[in-house]
């Protein structure tokens, strides 16, 4: 008997490598993941947001490019699509080796906690509020903020996951995690300012 469930996130992304051309675009990654399920590319696409690469402005990318899926993809449940100007980003081999290597431990984590429960939390009336959340979560991802790029895309990663597992639970401890990193961030945020302020004055 077949199973309708997605594939594993983990799965995927071990396996993105082979499946992008050289020197690949933004767009090619996107290609690659759009026939998966929406959270899971969600979910993947914040990976990169979350692990830091010397030199390479990650947050500032894939945080933008969480802002535009969140709201194509999960609040109109449309295939991933994102402007000329973004998908031509190229993605540079450390982010690729990043992806594939580390990418997957950090979703085993998750996902084999995973299981369908509390549906209400993930019925289709609810993923316009889910889509706003993960487009703040990737606005503060975004921002440059220090060290604020952890707690958004862990929580935008956890409500990726079980809304492909259909887990309400999942999805309700990523909306608690959302409300920690807005908070943390807003804190950050403030700190480094006053921090800038103090200098200047």
């Amino acid at each position: 008997m077949t199973s309708d469930r997605p594939e594993a996130a983990s799965k995927v992304v071990a396996a993105i490598g082979r499946s992008l051309p050289p020197n690949p675009r933004l767009s090619d990654l996107v290609d690659a993941l759009g026939e998966k399920a929406g959270g899971i590319l969600l979910a993947i696409v914040a990976v990169p947001a979350i692990i830091p690469v010397p030199g390479v402005p990650l947050g500032a990318v894939f945080g933008t490019v969480l802002v535009i899926l969140a709201y194509r993809m999960v609040g109109t449940g449309g295939r991933p699509w994102l402007p000329q100007w973004l998908g031509q980003v190229r993605l540079g081999a450390p982010v690729i080796v990043l992806l594939s290597r580390r990418g997957p431990v950090l979703l085993r984590h998750v996902e084999h906690r995973l299981r369908p429960r509390a549906g209400l939390l993930v019925a289709n009336p609810i993923t316009p509020a889910l889509a706003a959340v993960m487009a703040l979560m990737g606005t503060l991802i975004a921002l440059p903020i220090p060290f604020g790029n952890t707690l958004p895309g862990l929580a935008v990663i956890l409500m990726g996951l079980g809304l492909a597992a259909r887990d309400g639970l999942a999805v309700l401890g990523a909306l608690i995690l959302a409300a920690v990193a807005a908070g943390v961030s807003i804190a950050l945020g403030w700190a480094a300012v006053a921090g800038v302020i103090y200098l200047l004055v």
